[in-house]
């Protein structure tokens, strides 16, 4: 699992979007009034206080209340909870999985260890792309295996 989980980044859009409606001095109330029916007061509670999950529509149409690309209003929240995507991985432990699936991902983490990498390391996009192919895995099956195998407990 990431170093950040999608719950956090959920908190992270609401609080973005509280902020973005609190710095334009409006109120809930005013702001659903304004958006002509696109939103009722419960949706932007709901919105900012993160108790549902938003749908990428619904995060079109917050978006568009504030004049602000989704991707302008994700990455504010990405940055409030400094999101990291890569996948960590204690090394040691996939170092000695019998998984005969990870054996070159094992390999490759005993001669990281071997060269005195840290044990708990994080696997960027890329990497984590290599690794499926080297171990001839999707990335989503090379995901699960490293979560099970290898996983990092904080």
């Amino acid at each position: 699992m990431t170093t950040t989980d999608t719950g956090e980044l959920a908190h992270a859009v609401g609080a973005e979007l509280q902020q973005q409606r609190e710095d334009r001095g409006w109120s809930r109330a005013a702001l659903a009034a304004w958006s002509d029916g696109q939103v009722t007061v419960r949706t932007l509670i709901t919105w900012e206080k993160a108790t549902r999950s938003m749908s990428l529509r619904q995060l079109g149409n917050a978006s568009r209340l504030f004049q602000l690309r989704p991707s302008q209003l994700l990455a504010r929240a990405e940055r409030r909870i400094a999101w990291d995507p890569d996948l960590v991985v204690d090394l040691a432990a996939l170092a000695v999985s019998q998984r005969d699936a990870l054996r070159p991902a094992a390999r490759w983490a005993h001669d990281l260890l071997d060269a005195g990498a840290e044990p708990i390391h994080g696997l960027n996009t890329d990497t984590l792309a290599a690794m499926a192919d080297q171990c001839r895995l999707s990335v989503a099956h090379l995901t699960i295996l490293l979560s099970t195998e290898a996983p990092v407990h904080r």
